[in-house]
């Protein structure tokens, strides 16, 4: 059991990207810029998140 003092150590292995380029209408990227606000974090990690999490949805279907 992790005692309260422990530490947890996230290792994150490096990645290629690529980058891309999406038109988004104006007020969906107004509404996602609000949800990022609201949740703390970047346009571009929200979008990173919601694509994550829907690829691995998908996949599971696959």
């Amino acid at each position: 059991m992790n005692k309260p003092e422990e530490e947890f150590k996230l290792h994150l292995r490096p990645r290629a990207t690529e980058r891309v380029s999406i038109n988004i209408p104006t007020d969906t990227l107004r509404s996602l810029k609000k949800v990022a606000a609201n949740r703390d974090m970047t346009l571009e990690a929200l979008l990173k998140f919601y694509i994550g999490q829907s690829l691995r949805q998908d996949l599971a279907k696959l």
